[in-house]
């Protein structure tokens, strides 16, 4: 199926590029100083931060970083949470509501806010005190600004050389597109009208997991999922997997990977309908072994555009189609 290899492209060159404005950003602000950090999100935003969360407990770092999803935070509030608090957000519309109250509150609570946000004008936009704008790169943004954070606190000393590696992925993106579109075709050629999937993941991707049920089958296709983090699969799930149980496992390079073997060991002993995706299968020029699974989720991420647009065509429905999102009121 044909796909723009140059926005395929641009969006990862948009990444690379915005790389230096992210670093002194993040440099303006350790300079002025802070207590923690807070990445609030909601929906698929929240989940891709915490990604970077899970990633800073895998090395070991004792950054200060939480977590939050706007809806809880408007409520709830966090107790570690102060006016010395430093907030980092990402939003492609620039207005949703959620993310607006969330930023109002941080303000109202006096600390400031980092934000990348894609639309110009918006109301998010206009809020953030530390703007970040390109087009299709959140997930580079994410990677800068946590690295950027442990950098600065001394908890990463192998920042310059991992900030290149992330440089020469954003060449490989379009291979990766072409590397996944058998398999990609392959799944949704055979899934694409699954009653029910199952999406299961660990570590750095079990966040991905979610977010690509919730975000792109259900919102965006209509379709049922149920995502699950590998940890949880022997504690339930198990129980209810089946000869003909659509199970797709996404499998990264992270110290997890042993959790996901074990789900697809099992896995295939029950259903002849698993489909595995693993990062290990792509080649990339210019990465070092040791950071691809740091790198895993850029990876995925990438690659699973092109089962969304499979999706798209065999399901005759554009994923930018919503019944119900911004359309009714709740």
């Amino acid at each position: 199926m044909f796909f723009d290899e140059k926005i395929v492209q641009q969006e990862h060159l948009n990444g690379k590029m915005l790389i230096p404005k992210v670093e002194k950003t993040v440099d303006v602000i350790c300079e002025k100083g802070y207590q923690n950090i807070f990445y609030i999100g909601i929906g698929g935003t929240a989940l891709l931060a915490s990604q970077m969360q899970n990633i800073v407990k895998q090395l070991g770092a004792k950054l200060p970083l939480y977590v939050e999803n706007a809806a809880d935070f408007c409520l709830v509030g966090n107790p570690y949470f102060s006016q010395n608090s430093i907030v980092v957000i990402e939003s492609v519309s620039g207005d949703t509501k959620e993310m607006i109250q969330a930023v109002d509150k941080v303000h109202e609570l006096g600390a400031s806010v980092l934000g990348y946000v894609e639309k110009q004008n918006s109301p998010l936009y206009e809020k953030v005190d530390y703007l970040i704008s390109s087009t299709g790169c959140a997930q580079y943004f994410w990677y800068t600004v946590t690295f950027r954070f442990l950098k600065n606190a001394d908890m990463y000393p192998e920042y310059d050389n991992f900030i290149e590696n992330i440089k020469n992925l954003s060449e490989n993106a379009v291979s990766i597109f072409q590397q996944a579109d058998s398999k990609a075709q392959e799944y949704t050629l055979h899934h694409w009208n699954e009653p029910l999937q199952y999406l299961i993941a660990s570590g750095n991707l079990e966040a991905w997991a979610h977010c690509y049920g919730m975000c792109t089958l259900e919102e965006m296709q209509w379709m049922k999922t149920r995502p699950l983090s590998a940890s949880d699969f022997f504690h339930g799930t198990l129980e209810v997997i089946e000869r003909d149980t659509c199970i797709m496992l996404m499998k990264g390079e992270d110290i997890t990977r042993p959790l996901m073997e074990r789900v697809e060991n099992f896995a295939n002993k029950i259903s002849a309908n698993v489909t595995v995706f693993d990062t290990k299968d792509f080649e990339l020029n210019g990465v070092e072994e040791k950071y691809r699974g740091l790198l895993s989720p850029i990876i995925v991420r990438t690659a699973f555009k092109r089962i969304s647009l499979y999706l798209e065509y065999y399901r005759r429905h554009p994923l930018d189609i919503r019944r119900y999102y911004r359309h009714l009121e709740y």
